[in-house]
């Protein structure tokens, strides 16, 4: 029975419906129940209409929720609908709670948590009430039913409430009411760089919005915190918190930087750097600045982090604006803590280490559901956990086939499709890749081909937008800069450990100095939120000036190939890359327009990166096929010459050609042995010569 207090404020919703939400709940009342069946409310316009209303929602949002969708059923419809099983829905408190700062005093509480979703349940339909049939009088006999427990069991009526004997007892489907639930499991540390260990909660979902996130999407879970206990009404998924679960009143897709909190002071400071001489300098040196690096692959970096512009074609086709970076490097040169630091002042990132992840690392796994389900439960890779974010992968190289496969893929296509007996999904992976290896023998030879040196599939690599080396080269003047920056680190660090310590003295001065020399003239959180801000709020576009520069440098950089059988420097695909890169280029001045600064900027990069890597080492031309198919020009004449030699005179012998006569043959047309034989070994690896006896080949 409604109390007086009860009435009142069911009356209290019904006019803040009336002062706030006609029109949204006309527009319910209209799609309610196929396409609509949630009111979704803004805490902020409560708290306007009525502050204390507004904080028992919180406090109290099981008993408001009840006032609020009781208020609903009882509004004032023009039309003849009854809104009778239509949810309110709370969103955009005003703070959130992060999953390690959930406590036992907000047990009964609405919170709002971020995160990203790591892993989902399949969607069930759970009776919330059951109709037992008495198979003795036939009386329907509704149960309500408790939460979800973790063996599906139903509480079963003691006696018939028609002939009161205790049954037998039938249950009928037709005549219970079912209602569609799902679990997620979110974790936080993925958009917090405060949080090393991983933390998660399970939220539980319901009716209209079960579909409403998947794997890998970053989002704001606002709901009511509950104490799950330790027996059968703990929730399905494994968490870290595992006494407590959140069930669910709204889910908000967000971008990761949406969370970062940014003052007046810092949205100025931002402003400041962005409209200064030279914002590209002071963001490249403000990415590891404790380690000598080569600029060019830092402000490659940069670009990458602020990102270009996705674009949809008037056909529906897809242009992304991730942009995907390789570095192969020589063993100490500094380059995992150069992609450390950029997982760190990303704002959403995951690192990866290619020396323990498989492909279901990086895409998603699969696996049965707890509970005895014969279903199949999703938990996201990295890739699709990084989505909208990057992805820093270490040891590359050490990926298996199928992980590179994977990789390549999610490169090429921002997605994963993930099959596995009742789970079929399609995850978005909207991922930029920053990718680190090294050269499989050790250290680079500049004398051979690049793409032969790094063993990563040429499918993989050309999905890098650019791509770079660092090699390691004795260089008396380079020896001295790089001794000095790194003695200079290590003496500041040096000196603030001393300063740390209880009994250890230190010149502040020398302090002040020393730690001055090797700071970043932008902090990392200051850096992260400069990222996060350009990403959401500025979308340049091409002016006239940018474009005829990018196109002139192709049809340059192309010139040299219009002659017959001359190596091509570079393909079509650079164009795309050209232009996510100049926007990017453009967002760090939060400019609407990508100029012909920006254009040239771009065009020196990718001239840079193609000297450093797409560059025949036998004759020094530019010759993209050196990174993209792993064989120079040069490398593919001379395999051709060689299987022309075979061919020759494979017939003049009964068991095929002698390889010292191919050999021979080969250094008349100015192949020297050791390369011949390289060649022949390669033709063997590839199957395109066989052995028929010792010593001979024979073409397949």
């Amino acid at each position: 029975m409604a109390t007086a207090e009860n009435t009142e404020i069911i009356e209290r919703f019904q006019e803040f419906y009336q002062n706030y939400y006609r029109n949204e709940i006309g527009e319910l009342a209209q799609n309610y129940p196929d396409d609509q069946r949630s009111l979704y409310l803004d805490w902020q316009d409560l708290y306007r209409f009525d502050p204390d209303l507004a904080d028992d929602f919180r406090t109290k949002p099981e008993h408001l929720r009840e006032y609020a969708e009781e208020a609903l059923r009882l509004y004032d419809l023009p039309v003849d609908i009854s809104l009778g099983q239509a949810h309110v829905r709370v969103t955009n408190l005003p703070d959130i709670t992060r999953i390690g700062e959930v406590r036992v005093e907000h047990h009964g509480n609405l919170v709002s948590i971020p995160g990203t979703v790591r892993s989902s349940s399949p969607i069930i339909s759970y009776p919330i009430e059951t109709a037992f049939e008495c198979q003795r009088c036939g009386t329907l006999n509704r149960i309500p039913q408790p939460t979800i427990t973790l063996d599906r069991s139903l509480t079963e009526p003691t006696d018939c409430q028609g002939c009161e004997r205790t049954g037998p007892f039938r249950l009928n489907h037709e005549q219970s009411q079912y209602i569609d639930i799902r679990q997620f499991r979110i974790e936080s540390n993925l958009i917090d760089d405060t949080t090393e260990t991983p933390e998660s909660i399970v939220a539980r979902v319901e009716d209209d919005i079960v579909e409403a996130t998947q794997p890998g999407d970053t989002v704001r879970v606002t709901g009511v915190v509950t104490l799950a206990g330790f027996g059968d009404d703990s929730p399905e998924l494994d968490a870290t918190v595992d006494d407590k679960y959140i069930e669910v009143s709204s889910i908000e897709d967000f971008e990761a930087g949406d969370l970062l909190d940014i003052s007046s002071s810092e949205k100025q400071e931002i402003r400041d750097i962005a409209n200064s001489a030279d914002p590209y300098q002071q963001l490249i040196d403000s990415i590891a600045p404790h380690v000598p690096y080569n600029d060019q692959i830092k402000l490659a970096i940069v670009l990458q982090l602020f990102g270009g512009v996705k674009k949809q074609l008037p056909d529906g086709s897809i242009i992304p604006g991730i942009i995907h970076l390789g570095i192969a490097s020589d063993p100490g040169t500094f380059t995992s803590e150069v992609i450390d630091y950029a997982a760190r002042v990303a704002p959403k990132s995951v690192r990866v280490n290619g020396n323990d992840t498989t492909q279901v690392g990086l895409t998603t796994a699969a696996y049965k559901s707890t509970g005895g389900a014969k279903n199949w439960e999703l938990d996201a890779g990295a890739l699709v956990l990084a989505d909208d974010g990057i992805a820093c992968l270490s040891r590359v190289d050490q990926l298996g086939q199928d992980a590179q496969a994977a990789l390549e893929s999610v490169m090429r296509d921002q997605e994963v499709k993930a099959s596995k007996g009742t789970a079929t999904q399609t995850l978005p992976a909207e991922t930029a890749v920053l990718a680190a290896l090294q050269p499989k023998y050790g250290r680079f030879d500049m004398y051979e081909p690049i793409g032969e040196q790094i063993g990563l599939n040429p499918e993989l690599v050309t999905q890098c937008d650019l791509l770079f080396t660092m090699t390691d080269r004795p260089d008396s003047d380079g020896d001295a800069d790089l001794a000095d920056h790194v003695l200079t680190a290590n003496r500041a660090g040096e000196l603030q450990a001393r300063d740390n310590h209880p009994v250890a003295d230190v010149d502040t001065d020398e302090l002040s100095a020393a730690s001055d020399a090797v700071a970043p003239p932008i902090v990392p959180d200051l850096l992260r939120k400069y990222i996060a801000t350009a990403r959401r709020n500025c979308v340049p576009t091409l002016s006239d000036a940018a474009k005829d520069t990018i196109e002139d440098f192709y049809v340059e950089m192309r010139e040299s190939a219009y002659e017959e059988d001359a190596p091509i420097p570079v393909t079509a695909r650079r164009l795309e890359a050209l232009v996510r890169l100049a926007e990017a280029s453009a967002r760090i001045r939060f400019s609407d327009t990508v100029t012909r600064a920006d254009a040239e900027r771009v065009t020196d990069l990718v001239r840079f990166s193609l000297r450093t890597i797409g560059v025949d080492p036998e004759t020094g031309e530019s010759d993209t096929d050196v990174v993209e198919s792993g064989t120079s020009k040069s490398q593919r004449d001379r395999i051709q010459n060689i299987k022309g030699i075979i061919a020759d005179i494979e017939d003049e012998y009964d068991e095929g050609a002698p390889i010292d006569v191919v050999v021979e043959r080969a250094e008349e047309v100015g192949i020297n042995e050791s390369k011949a034989k390289h060649e022949i070994d390669k033709l063997k690896q590839k199957g395109e010569v066989w052995v028929p006896r010792i010593d001979h080949l024979m073409l397949t």
